[in-house]
């Protein structure tokens, strides 16, 4: 079952969402771009320790739910990624696209036990477009993974 929520990070009423399965729960926020799920507890910090520090740094903790909420990574294959840049008091959401690499441009991409086999396509980190903290909907509709829907 999901409903509407109250996020407990930037108090969007509208646009934060919980998942209720039957011995777990996730939440995802449209507006800040935070996520959480019941396992991200004290006791189970070390189930997001690989994340980037900046990941780490922005972590908010549910006094409600008694749960770490953290920044979302989004990564959608083909169609880029979605991720935070900047340090924890000024930072800003980046969508990065999946671009063709230039056939001369390729002999700087070999894969790696792949003799003579190149990357024809990489992230294009570089000129990835920025969004504001609470514009991570915004990034999600250019990526194309969410529509407006017509009021019914």
């Amino acid at each position: 079952m999901e409903r509407v929520i109250d996020c407990p990070v930037c108090y969007d009423q509208d646009a934060c969402f919980e998942d209720i399965q039957e011995t777990f729960k996730s939440y995802m926020c449209f507006n800040c771009g935070f996520m959480s799920n019941s396992i991200y507890t004290e006791d189970n910090l070390n189930q997001i320790e690989n994340s980037s520090r900046l990941v780490n740094d922005l972590k908010y903790f549910d006094e409600e739910r008694k749960i770490y909420w953290y920044p979302s990574v989004v990564n959608m294959g083909q169609k880029g990624i979605i991720f935070p840049e900047g340090k924890p008091d000024s930072w800003c959401w980046k969508y990065a696209q999946v671009v063709q690499i230039e056939q001369e441009e390729q002999l700087d991409y070999p894969i790696p036990g792949e003799d003579g086999k190149y990357y024809t396509e990489k992230l294009d980190v570089e000129n990835a477009k920025s969004y504001g903290q609470y514009e991570f909907l915004k990034a999600c509709k250019d990526m194309g993974i969410t529509v407006d829907q017509p009021n019914a």
